[in-house]
């Protein structure tokens, strides 16, 4: 995180999803137990039906509650897999994370692009970009979901000291911004060892297998204007994607 940045208000959802989640881990709601009904858990928060359900879809999401009906919300497990399901039924799907992970801004500042890093993200050697290392999670308590490289023209630099910049998708800041509509946008996925400066931050061993995603965008005055090179280490992230059959097509 910059230090001039002011962190955003998690959803109030969401708080009441970490809330009831550090009790868990603490032992206050074992494994095995239910959880307080839906009307007490929004008496306690001060919050409507919706928002309360919305907190444990979270929780059922990552896998530490299931909700059984006339039964209720049974803790399955004192904390989150660290394997996370991105579930995706569209193609924007793929462009974005879910709401309820988040990028933390570890470094910023400008590189070149050598033979390298080049290839990787498929522009010219030398070309200039700003780039911001963040660390992606799901909450301030489980191993990372991954890491990301996000490498956007140096003129939206200024991107990386907004309020809402670890939970907001950068192209869209950019958009907003900037005011760069993206015309199009590729995706590749690729595998590779873990490149040994990721390797502490992602507490893995330099070289183990991981999923890398990079999804570069182009906008319509600026061309490529971000590049953005994620890695999840094996076993932390899982994409799942829903396909039908176009009946339409003979």
């Amino acid at each position: 995180m910059l230090p001039d940045e002011t962190p955003r208000p998690l959803p109030r959802y969401q708080e009441i999803a970490n809330a009831l989640l550090s009790e868990i881990r603490l032992g206050l709601h074992p494994v095995g137990s239910r959880l307080p009904i839906e009307t007490e858990l929004g008496v306690r928060f001060g919050v409507g039906r919706h928002t309360v359900r919305e907190a444990l879809r979270i929780l059922t999401q990552q896998g530490v509650i299931v909700r059984r009906a006339r039964v209720g919300s049974v803790v399955l497990a004192p904390g989150p897999p660290a394997l996370f399901t991105h579930s995706v039924g569209s193609l924007a799907e793929w462009m974005r994370y879910p709401p309820e992970t988040y990028r933390e801004t570890v470094q910023t500042g400008e590189v070149v692009a050598d033979r390298e890093l080049a290839a990787l993200l498929k522009c010219e050697e030398g070309r200039r970009w700003f780039r911001i290392g963040s660390v992606r999670r799901a909450d301030a308590f489980s191993k990372p979901l991954g890491w990301a490289d996000i490498y956007i023209l140096p003129k939206y630099a200024a991107v990386a000291k907004r309020r809402d910049h670890g939970r907001i998708p950068v192209h869209e800041q950019v958009a907003k911004q900037f005011g760069e509509a993206i015309e199009y946008a590729q995706l590749d996925i690729l595998t590779r060892g873990l490149p040994p400066e990721l390797a502490p931050w992602l507490g893995d061993p330099p070289g183990s297998p991981t999923l890398v995603m990079v999804r570069r965008y182009y906008g319509v005055r600026s061309g490529l204007f971000e590049i953005t090179v994620t890695t999840h280490p094996e076993g932390r992230y899982v994409y799942s994607m829903e396909m039908r059959r176009d009946l339409r097509v003979v």
